[in-house]
């Protein structure tokens, strides 16, 4: 077997680049999805306890409710 030479060095220096970056890569996507990931339990858990979005629900719950009873009180007018 031959020492190693220029090209051996230079296809190990190219090849220990390319996995490096992708290990970098790797890395940099797990650290953005874990921040990702704390930022909207944060997020909505906040929108959770806000009483506006709750009163905006309940109101909008309410009118449905409302609109499926008139529609309701409509169809047995109607059958009479």
């Amino acid at each position: 077997m031959s020492p190693k030479g220029e090209y051996d060095y230079k296809l190990e220096d190219t090849e220990t680049a390319v996995k490096t970056w992708v290990e970098q890569k790797v890395s940099e996507r797990k650290v953005l999805l874990k921040t990702d990931q704390t930022l909207n339990n944060r997020i909505y858990n906040d929108i959770a306890e806000e009483d506006e979005l709750y009163t905006y629900k309940r109101n909008k719950a309410r009118e449905l409710m409302q609109l499926q009873a008139d529609a309701f009180f409509k169809h047995q007018k109607n059958a009479l």
